[in-house]
């Protein structure tokens, strides 16, 4: 998904469709296929990050969709919202695709779609098997509260957390850690978990980048007040997952702007966030955008964080500039 933005769709070679070609007539129940068997295509051992093969993703994930809509499009008679469900339901551009094809009225893809759902699901499973009703009240904010532990102050200094603050701080280039309430269900960052950095300057994604280890060609997330999306975004549906692609109307947002002009934004109101959503509010007071450059709170090879003293020994070492947990703002010492 990340890699097939890079793609320029108008141009494919003769090798990218013999090897899509080659690939679509592999059946679904084959067991033996191996690397090893395309050791003599051109794009054997190029690494992804090359542009060939970032070309080639783009073409085939389009093959893909491509297959599964002419097969889902026979048996659609009428009408009527599609569920997807499964790993696939991360692919934001399918996402997009689906929704906008015609076949169906809505669509709806959980937050926990892939097998961090699995509770929910053996949850509704147990409620049906036992009552008949497969419903249950669950909600996207359920997983383990943060471990606020006693840190090591050195180095650290807090403030009894103020959103015009923190919103000023992110203003001037800030990145801050933002760790509030129970943990998201899936593995989006949904604003409870999350790191945060205003949504205008490349250089801040870049600096990101580096903060987290993560690839630069990864997607790239924004946070929005629900009401302004409309504005930033050619968005008409609210999308309080982060599943769904959607274009950056504003050329001042280039923090949050992917190679190809997309993003994936997750919209917020008062009643599903009040914390993130009082933080966007003054952050738009200040700077006159209601969103903001939003990234999961985890880092590569040190998974997810969730203890402050975790977190405070991860900022001073990697360079953020400060964090909130809970009620407490977190920002260097700079008088040692």
């Amino acid at each position: 998904m990340a890699l097939a933005a890079y793609c320029n769709r108008d141009k494919k070679t003769i090798q990218d469709e013999e090897l899509i070609s080659r690939l679509m007539c592999i059946p679904l129940d084959h067991q033996n296929l191996c690397k090893t068997q395309f050791s003599q295509s051109h794009l054997y051992n190029i690494g992804v990050d090359s542009d060939a093969f970032k070309q080639f993703a783009g073409h085939f994930t389009d093959a893909i969709f491509t297959k599964f809509y002419r097969e889902v499009k026979k048996y659609v008679k009428q009408k009527l919202p599609l569920l997807i469900s499964g790993g696939c339901g991360l692919n934001c551009d399918w996402n997009s695709k689906w929704l906008n094809c015609g076949l169906f009225d809505d669509t709806f893809i959980p937050p926990c779609v892939n097998d961090s759902g699995s509770a929910i699901g053996t949850a509704i499973d147990a409620q049906y098997y036992f009552t008949g009703n497969a419903k249950i009240d669950w909600d996207v904010y359920c997983g383990q509260n943060f471990n606020d532990d006693i840190i090591d102050i050195y180095g650290l200094k807090y403030e009894k957390l103020n959103y015009y603050n923190v919103a000023s701080a992110l203003a001037s280039g800030d990145i801050i850690g933002w760790a509030n309430g129970k943990a998201e269900l899936g593995p989006r960052a949904l604003g409870n978990r999350s790191i945060l950095a205003a949504p205008f300057n490349k250089a801040t994604l870049t600096r990101l980048n580096t903060i987290k280890n993560r690839e630069s060609f990864r997607p790239i997330a924004p946070i929005c007040l629900q009401s302004d999306a409309p504005d930033i975004f050619d968005i008409n549906n609210p999308s309080p997952y982060m599943l769904f692609f959607a274009h950056v109307l504003d050329k001042n947002l280039q923090a949050i702007t992917h190679i190809d002009g997309s993003s994936r934004p997750q919209t917020i109101n008062n009643a599903q966030n009040s914390n993130i959503y009082q933080l966007l509010l003054i952050f738009k007071e200040i700077t006159g955008y209601g969103v903001l450059f939003n990234t999961s709170l985890n880092f590569n090879g040190k998974g997810f964080i969730n203890r402050t003293s975790e977190l405070a020994s991860y900022m001073l070492q990697h360079g953020l500039d400060g964090f909130v947990v809970n009620d407490r703002f977190y920002t260097k010492n700079t008088s040692h």
